[in-house]
C-alpha cells in the first residue's frame, strides 16, 4: 500500500518558472521570466484599463453631445424671439381711417401691380388679390455671426527620430495632431525637416531628438545644437514642447550618464526659457516591460504612456 504525499513532499517538487506579483492587482503568476518580476501587468489589468479608456472616451462623446443639444436650444430660443419682436415691431400701432366717399364715387388708383376696378364693370368678378406680405428667411445660426470670429490654426506637429514611430494622440484627447517619424534622425535633420515648414503652419510643435547624438561624445556640441533647434522652431509656430530622452536598458554606464545629463539639462533650459518639458525619465526608469527586446524602442505599452505624456502637455 503506498503512502500518501505529505507536506513536504508537495513542498520538494520542482516548480517551474517564478512567482511574480501584478503591479496593479497585487495578484501572483507563475511561469513568466524573472527579468520583468518589477513590472509585471497580468492580463486582467490590461483588459480592465482599455475598458476604463473605453468608457472614458465614451463619456466625452456623451459630453460633447450634449453639450452640442444645449447649445441648439439656445440657438432656437434667441432666434425665435428675435422673430417675434421684428413682427410686434411691423405692425402699425396706428388707428384705420374709413373713407366717408361711396364706392360708385371711388377713382381708380393705381396700388402697386394691380389696378382697383370699379363695380359695374365687364369682368366684375376679377377682384385684385389681396397683398401678401413677403416669405420671411432667415438662419436660426445667424445669431452666432454677430461678431465674426477668425478661424484659429490649432494644428499640432509631432517631430522626431524612430521613438515616437507608434505615438497615438486621439482626436477626442487634442484633434489635429500629426506625428512624422524620422527613424535615426538627430538635430541636424530634424532642423532640415523643420526649414520644410511654413511659418504660422502649425499652432504648436512638439520635439523628441537627442537620443542619436550622444554617441558623438560632445556635450557642450550637443547643447548648441539643441538651443539652436528650438530657435528655428520658435518661428513656426506659437507653441513649442520638448520631450526628453529615454533611457537605455543593457547599455552600460556611458550610456545613462549621457542621456541622463541631457535629459537634467534639458529640464532646467526648458524651464529657464518658458517651453513646455516633456519628463519621460521617471515613467520609463527601470520598467523594462515598456521597451523592446532592443531595449531602446518602446513597445505597444511604453508607446501609449509616451503619448499620454505628450497629450497632457499639449496645450488646450
Amino acid at each position: 500500500m503506498t503512502s500518501p504525499l505529505n507536506i513536504s513532499s508537495i513542498c520538494a517538487l520542482p516548480v517551474e518558472g517564478t512567482f511574480i506579483c501584478c503591479v496593479s492587482c497585487s495578484m501572483y503568476s507563475s511561469g513568466f521570466p524573472a527579468d520583468i518580476v518589477d513590472s509585471f501587468t497580468c492580463q486582467k489589468c490590461l483588459v480592465n484599463l482599455e475598458l476604463v479608456g473605453k468608457i472614458r472616451e465614451l463619456e466625452d462623446r456623451v459630453r460633447n453631445l450634449i453639450a452640442i443639444r444645449q447649445t441648439e436650444n439656445w440657438i432656437d430660443s434667441v432666434c425665435l424671439d428675435n422673430s417675434a419682436t421684428s413682427d410686434s415691431a411691423s405692425v402699425s400701432p396706428g388707428p384705420t381711417v374709413v373713407s366717408a366717399r361711396p364706392k360708385s364715387a371711388a377713382p381708380i388708383q393705381p396700388q402697386g401691380e394691380w389696378v382697383t376696378v370699379r363695380r359695374g364693370s365687364k369682368n366684375p368678378k376679377c377682384s385684385p388679390p389681396a397683398p401678401r406680405s413677403p416669405i420671411r428667411t432667415q438662419n436660426r445660426f445667424s445669431a452666432l455671426r454677430s461678431a465674426p470670429v477668425e478661424t484659429e490654426n490649432k494644428k499640432v506637429l509631432i517631430i522626431g527620430d524612430s521613438i515616437v514611430r507608434n505615438v497615438r494622440i486621439p482626436n477626442y484627447v487634442k484633434p489635429a495632431v500629426h506625428v512624422k517619424c524620422l527613424a535615426g534622425a538627430k538635430i541636424s535633420g530634424i532642423e532640415a525637416a523643420l526649414d520644410r515648414v511654413a511659418d504660422d503652419e502649425v499652432s504648436t510643435l512638439l520635439l523628441h531628438v537627442g537620443t542619436n547624438d550622444i554617441y558623438s561624445q560632445q556635450s557642450e556640441v550637443l547643447k548648441r545644437n539643441f538651443i539652436s533647434l528650438c530657435i528655428k522652431a520658435k518661428r513656426k509656430c506659437r507653441n513649442l514642447v520638448v520631450s526628453g530622452p529615454l533611457p537605455r536598458l543593457y547599455r552600460g554606464d556611458v550610456i545613462y550618464s549621457r542621456l541622463h545629463s541631457l535629459h537634467c539639462w534639458l529640464e532646467t533650459w526648458c524651464a529657464n526659457k518658458s517651453i513646455a518639458f516633456v519628463n519621460n525619465w521617471d515613467d520609463f526608469w527601470e520598467r523594462p516591460g515598456f521597451f523592446r527586446r532592443d531595449g531602446l524602442h518602446p513597445n505597444w505599452r511604453g508607446s501609449y504612456v509616451l503619448s499620454q505624456n505628450m497629450a497632457a502637455k499639449l496645450p488646450g
